[in-house]
């Protein structure tokens, strides 16, 4: 056990940011970041210490909850969830005051959290209509991939082949990598074209590496829904001339993909109804070099016409991204999954006749639900004879390190 004095100002931060998850519905990562940015007084320690505590109790409220009621129903203070969440983790408390135990009782607690928990939704931490509901709709594996989107996010970043490194006139990974080492950063190659992993803490978005455009971070599995659309170009000699709507650009990640896999050639259309999403896009831009981008408004859309491919990340459950968004495992429910399900469909329907004849179109969510993956393609195909699916991937965490993504290639 790694042996640690806990600061009242660390406690009380961690529960500010808890308060705000749990009874304000917010979301864990602003949080942490809003109160360090308010709090700059706080070392490197105390700052890491605070988001992983906070990080790791969203991620594990239902487990540690019941530890507490196990040894003692008093325990029910959010300074209590962080304590059990530091015996978890296998610190050894060197002031348990603080807490207002005592050292007896940190050992009888100590004991409870190495205890099996025979209850699934309770061991993995799922509020249980959810997991019942997830069991139903994906069968006996969701109970692995319950287990595998608990464990802690791997960082990946994009390369932008823009502005790499070459190498015999291609973007080299290795180059990049050496690049990163002199950050003291430690990286790997993922496999992943233009794709690296980040294996060391770091401070990346500080680095002039970021403020150069050099690369974007991005989730492995974010990456391949670009090279998805990409790969499915049958015709590469026609890129100058080629036409894509990113419907649901968000941040805009996916469309800075795009266009550096086109080199800049042709023309990429980036909106979303949430017009705020687009607000840094611009800026992003002309930070990594990409000059075939255009935004334009949601309500513009459909003067686009004759469009080769639409990029459809639609909005979703996003349960493939629990693993950096714990937070959600508490705010989805059935009903909400209904609601996505809908505005899928109604995306699909709405925006279809936008391509050309021959076109394609990009269906793409981070669930692992069936309902709004393969389902949902099948009842759009079911409802459009004219469309075909040329091909379809899930990613699941339980087969690699990234996000669980799904993507669906339909030709008109």
């Amino acid at each position: 056990m790694q042996e640690i004095k806990i600061h009242q100002p660390i406690i009380d931060a961690v529960i500010v940011c808890l308060k705000a998850v749990f009874e304000e519905g917010k979301v864990a990562d602003k949080e942490v970041s809003f109160l360090l940015k308010q709090h700059k007084n706080f070392g490197s320690r105390d700052r890491s210490m605070i988001a992983e505590s906070v990080y790791d109790i969203v991620r594990w409220k239902y487990k540690y909850t019941h530890q507490l009621e196990m040894y003692n129903p008093a325990f029910s203070k959010y300074k209590h969830l962080l304590l059990v969440s530091l015996l978890n983790r296998k610190y050894s408390i060197k002031n348990p005051e603080l807490f207002e135990v005592s050292p007896d009782e940190i050992n009888a607690l100590t004991k409870v959290t190495e205890q099996t928990i025979p209850v699934k939704h309770i061991e993995q931490s799922y509020p249980e209509d959810f997991y019942t509901f997830c069991l139903e709709s994906i069968g006996e594996k969701w109970h692995e991939l319950a287990k595998a989107l608990n464990q802690k996010p791997s960082v990946f970043l994009r390369m932008n082949a823009l502005k790499m490194p070459m190498i015999n006139g291609q973007p080299s990974t290795d180059a990049f990598i050496e690049l990163v080492k002199k950050e003291n950063i430690e990286a790997a190659n993922t496999g992943t074209e233009n794709c690296i992993q980040i294996l060391s803490k770091n401070n990346l978005k500080n680095s002039d590496l970021y403020k150069q455009g050099l690369f974007e971070f991005q989730d492995i599995g974010s990456q391949s829904i670009g090279n998805f659309l990409f790969d499915s170009i049958s015709d590469t000699s026609k890129i100058n001339d080629i036409n894509i709507l990113d419907l649901c650009a968000g941040a805009g990640g996916k469309t800075l993909h795009l266009s550096a896999l086109l080199k800049n050639k042709g023309k990429i259309y980036a909106t979303d109804y949430k017009a705020s999403r687009l607000k840094n896009l611009q800026q992003r831009a002309e930070q990594a070099g990409c000059e075939n981008i255009k935004i334009i408004d949601f309500k513009e859309v459909k003067q686009l016409k004759n469009l080769d491919y639409i990029l459809m990340d639609a909005p979703c459950s996003g349960t493939g991204t629990f693993k950096r968004q714990a937070d959600l495992k508490y705010k989805i429910t059935p009903e909400k999954i209904q609601e996505y399900q809908t505005i899928q469909a109604s995306l699909l329907n709405e925006y279809k006749n936008l391509l050309q004849k021959n076109g394609k179109l990009i269906y793409a969510t981070c669930s692992i639900l069936p309902q709004e993956n393969e389902l949902q393609i099948q009842g759009f195909l079911k409802n459009n004879p004219g469309f075909k699916l040329e091909q379809s991937k899930q990613l699941l965490p339980t087969e690699y390190d990234g996000d669980g993504f799904y993507m669906a290639c339909l030709s008109k």
